[in-house]
């Protein structure tokens, strides 16, 4: 009961947040950069790109606060943009060191078109969320509430009354199936961002 109430209030942020509410952006932030923050960190490897990086992230929030879908997830949204502007970050910093990069470029597709960008954005967002709903009821709960809510595997393991080790073993298959999912339905470079993403930042 407590968590349908939790997801239900920040749809109704979400609402607030389209017409522009300061407060419901603000308590956005604070629910989720944390973890979002420990996602870029572990691509990126420097805390203060880290930072730099998650307060842009944040600031497209706040520019695209009107396209946010009430009825997703907005850790979702969040997680890919975060790995997006990671990739951007780590593109730019090769370039000055070398001139040629076509290897890396197989990893993720550089799309100036910011209309192209959104669209590449919202079918990632839609693969990953394809993704975790195939899963079983109970790696699907572990997984949102290790990977989207950021609770630690014992505190999950308390609230589900479940051993430390089982939400272990369900987080490892939910990633495992997660990223079977992601590269069977997305065959084009830059969709595999949502696994490497995955890949990168799953908590295990």
């Amino acid at each position: 009961m407590e968590r349908k109430v939790q997801l239900f209030n920040e749809a109704e942020e979400v609402v607030q947040l389209n017409y522009g509410s300061e407060p419901s952006f603000t308590l956005i932030y604070h629910r989720h950069h944390q973890k979002i923050y420990l996602n870029i960190l572990k691509i990126v490897h420097v805390p203060e790109y880290a930072q730099e990086i998650l307060q842009d992230v944040f600031l497209s929030l706040w520019q695209n606060r009107y396209k946010i879908d009430k009825d997703k997830s907005v850790a979702s949204w969040l997680f890919v943009v975060s790995f997006n502007k990671s990739m951007d970050f780590l593109k730019k910093k090769l370039r000055e060191h070398i001139d040629f990069v076509a290897d890396y470029d197989m990893r993720y597709v550089d799309i100036e078109d910011v209309q192209e960008q959104d669209d590449i954005m919202q079918e990632q967002l839609q693969i990953l969320e394809e993704a975790i709903g195939q899963l079983s009821p109970r790696k699907k709960e572990v997984f949102r509430l290790c990977r989207y809510e950021g609770y630690s595997k014992e505190r999950v393991a308390e609230m589900l009354d479940l051993s430390v080790n089982s939400v272990s073993e369900y987080l490892k298959q939910a990633n495992k199936s997660i990223k079977q999912y992601v590269a069977a339905s997305s065959p084009y470079a830059y969709g595999n961002g949502v696994l490497l993403l995955l890949s990168a930042s799953i908590y295990m």
